[in-house]
């Protein structure tokens, strides 16, 4: 968890998602296994819609869990946009596609817009940035 970026993911889903489904913080979106040349990756964070209002950390199962379900992907960076956000936000909307997740949108927060960067996520289906300011709860 990150000091200045879990704050952000939390208020995405209170403010911009009305709390709506369970925020799962730091989603373990592929496990480690060195034989197969695979790296952890964890997503900031993961709303299964459709399930009880509430938010907490990972769990084991949680891949399963978001078999054939609605999601939002978020990934949040406590600065501007930028290429390495853009990166994330369409990554990771791909592999919840790998877990047979139904990606209602991928979601990228920052502190500051780029409007020539937002216009190119803007291209990738279902991906879009919200600017986070300091103070919004």
């Amino acid at each position: 968890m990150s000091k200045h970026e879990t704050p952000m993911t939390r208020w995405y889903w209170r403010t911009m998602n009305g709390r709506q489904g369970l925020l799962i913080e730091e989603f373990p979106a592929v496990k480690r296994d060195g034989a197969k040349g695979k790296n952890k990756r964890h997503i900031d964070g993961v709303i299964v819609l459709g399930q009880k209002a509430e938010r907490r950390g990972p769990r084991k199962g949680d891949r399963e869990l978001v078999k054939g379900k609605r999601v939002i992907v978020i990934q949040s960076k406590a600065r501007r946009l930028g290429m390495s956000l853009i990166g994330q936000v369409v990554v990771s909307r791909e592999l919840l596609k790998d877990l047979k997740a139904k990606v209602v949108k991928s979601v990228g927060v920052c502190r500051e817009d780029d409007k020539i960067l937002h216009k190119v996520l803007r291209r990738f289906h279902r991906c879009e940035a919200v600017v986070y300011r300091r103070g919004n709860k």
